[in-house]
């Protein structure tokens, strides 16, 4: 992970439980350490957000081919790629945002749009997501 960096997802369960008191997001890079876009949508899109500091974005990296196993949503050790199959994970980079209980705030953002309009994907899927998580009854989280 060249240049910028983002905190490493290891516990799924434990970083979707913090985000239901604050009705937070969690944005998570799946990526691999080899992809060049992945390094390009972490050093340029979500590394700035990271230093925003927002206490309604929770910023992770999952880097596919480095990590083997991780603890799911349920909190078991599970197989990482077990893990990106159940999310639907299949491309590099994938920007997922999910809520507490793992629920999807917005859907994820796939690949790297060489056409220059990333940022505006990416906001238009923050802004969704964050309403998502601010009108979601909290047991529903």
């Amino acid at each position: 992970m060249a240049g910028a960096t983002l905190p490493p997802l290891r516990d799924l369960r434990a970083e979707l439980a913090a985000l239901a008191p604050r009705r937070a997001v969690l944005v998570l890079l799946v990526s691999r350490h080899d992809c060049q876009f992945c390094a390009e949508v972490r050093r340029n899109y979500l590394a700035p957000l990271q230093r925003e500091e927002s206490p309604r974005l929770v910023l992770r990296e999952l880097e596919s081919d480095t990590v083997t196993d991780l603890a799911d949503a349920a909190g078991q050790r599970r197989p990482t790629a077990d893990i990106l199959k159940q999310l639907g994970v299949r491309f590099f980079p994938t920007v997922l945002f999910l809520g507490a209980g793992g629920r999807t705030l917005a859907e994820p953002l796939v690949g790297l749009d060489q056409a220059g309009f990333y940022g505006a994907y990416l906001e238009g899927r923050l802004q969704q997501a964050q309403a998502t998580a601010l009108t979601s009854p909290k047991d529903a989280q």
